[in-house]
C-alpha cells in the first residue's frame, strides 16, 4: 500500500512541532493542500476559509499515482485511459465533524464539476466518513474491493469493473460515477427468489429510509441537491436496483 506522503511530498502532515503549532495560530501560516496527508484531521484555524478554492485541486493522473492505481482500479482497456481521469485531492468534514483531506478518481469530462461539488458540501460542512483510493481496500479485484471500500464506508468513484452481481461494466469504470458515505446509503438489488442479490455490512438497518437516520441520503438532504444542481443523476431514484448512495453523469 502506497503512503499518501508518496502521492503528495509531505511525509508529515500529521506530526506538529511546537513551534509549528505555533506558527499555525499564526493567520498567515495557513496550510496548503500539499501539506495534508490524505485523511489526516486539521485545525479548522490553519485553513484559509477565505480562498477555499485551492484547497479543492483537479489534476491529471501524475506517475506516483498511476503506479498505485495500475493494475489494481485501473488496467490496460479500450474504453477508458490514464489520460482521461482526473485525480481529486479535496476537503470534507468526517463523522466526528473534522476537516480532513480526501482524495478521488474521476473522468475529466466531470471533474470540474466534482471539485465543484465537494467544495459546496464543504461549505454546508456536509459529513464524508472516508474517501480514499479504492487501493487503500484492494482485496485482489475490483468487485471484492468495491464491497469492501463500502463496508469501510468509504466513498469513492473510479474502479474499472463490473456492476455488482452482473456482466455489464459500471459506470465507475468510465469515471463517470460516485457513491458517498455508502454504508448508510446502500446498494439493494433483488434476485429472482427475493434475496438479496449482494448482501453488505448493516445493510437491513439502513433499508428502511423512514427511519431518518444520520448521513441517509434523500431528497431533502443537501448532498442530492448539489449533485443534481450539477446534472447529476441518483440512484436512489431507480427501482431496480434502488443504488442511494450512487451518483452519475455522462456528458453528451
Amino acid at each position: 500500500k502506497m503512503k499518501d506522503s508518496d502521492k503528495t511530498g509531505s511525509d508529515d502532515a500529521g506530526d506538529t512541532s511546537d513551534s509549528e503549532q505555533t506558527a499555525a495560530a499564526d493567520p498567515v501560516s495557513m496550510l496548503s493542500i500539499q501539506d495534508i496527508a490524505i485523511g489526516a484531521v486539521v485545525d479548522r484555524a490553519q485553513i484559509d476559509m477565505t480562498r477555499l478554492d485551492q484547497y479543492f485541486t483537479a489534476n491529471e493522473i501524475g506517475e506516483d499515482v498511476f503506479q498505485f492505481i495500475n493494475g489494481r482500479s485501473f488496467v490496460e482497456n479500450e474504453h477508458i485511459s490514464r489520460e482521461q481521469l482526473r485525480y481529486l485531492k479535496v476537503l470534507h468534514y468526517n463523522y466526528s465533524h473534522e476537516v480532513q483531506a480526501g482524495e478521488i478518481i474521476v473522468n475529466a469530462n466531470i471533474a470540474e464539476d466534482v471539485r465543484n461539488i465537494f467544495r459546496e458540501l464543504f461549505e454546508q460542512e456536509y459529513e464524508i466518513e472516508s474517501m480514499s483510493l479504492i487501493e487503500n481496500f484492494w482485496t485482489g479485484d475490483g468487485g471484492s474491493s468495491d464491497k469492501n471500500s463500502i463496508e469501510n464506508n468509504n466513498t469513492s468513484a473510479f474502479n474499472y469493473r463490473m456492476i455488482a452481481g452482473t456482466d455489464q461494466l459500471s459506470n465507475h469504470a468510465l469515471g463517470y460515477a460516485i457513491d458517498v458515505n455508502p454504508l448508510q446509503n446502500p446498494y439493494v438489488a433483488y434476485n429472482a427468489d427475493g434475496s438479496f442479490r449482494e448482501v453488505y455490512r448493516d445493510m437491513e438497518r439502513y433499508i428502511d429510509r423512514a427511519n431518518g437516520e444520520a448521513h441517509m441520503i434523500g431528497h431533502e438532504d443537501v448532498c442530492y441537491q448539489i449533485f443534481t444542481k450539477y446534472g447529476f443523476t441518483w440512484g436512489g431514484d431507480w427501482t431496480d436496483p434502488i443504488d442511494y448512495q450512487h451518483f452519475e453523469k455522462n456528458p453528451g
